[in-house]
């Protein structure tokens, strides 16, 4: 097998290349923690916490494009979904997995190649069982890109689960 992908690899371009080096890096880094193939590809970073919201990272790469060269609708919405796991396990610790139960998206305006994108995750409702949430998507020219409302169930932390 490494023959024949030694042998794809000849006389592709230098950016084709840095493309497939990153796709095998996240796949790599998936041995060891979850959701790490796709958080690997948007380079999504935790900001933390500020004025109420909890702020998230991601550069949109060339492989995010779609047929028009904008972020492609169903990444903004990972990205978004994703920030708002992670809040799931930032603001209730009793959380052992965060699971979407919905999430509504609405797009404003594209994301676009080399962006850096910013997620702000508001908490609205703490409940029980359900974690309800607000977010709003801006590129780094602070232009609003998406507003998102998202529920999500809480599957409580079992006792055999490590912290």
């Amino acid at each position: 097998m490494k023959e024949k992908i030694i042998e794809s690899l000849q006389g592709m371009p230098e950016e084709e290349l840095q493309a497939i080096y990153r796709l095998i890096e996240a796949k790599k880094a998936t041995y060891h923690r979850p959701l790490a193939f796709v958080q690997e590809m948007m380079k999504f970073e935790n900001c933390g916490l500020h004025d109420g919201a909890y702020i998230y990272e991601m550069t949109v790469q060339e492989e995010m494009l779609n047929r028009y060269g904008i972020l492609h609708g169903g990444l903004m919405t990972a990205f978004i979904d994703t920030a708002m796991a992670e809040t799931a396990f930032a603001v209730d610790h009793s959380v052992g997995r965060a699971l979407t139960l919905n999430l509504s998206v609405d797009f404003i305006a594209p994301g676009r190649l080399s962006d850096v994108l910013q997620a702000r995750i508001m908490p609205i409702q703490n409940s029980r069982a359900i974690l309800v949430f607000r977010g709003e998507v801006l590129n780094h020219e602070q232009k609003l890109l998406a507003t998102a409302l998202a529920h999500f169930y809480k599957q409580p932390r079992r006792t055999d689960e490590h912290a």
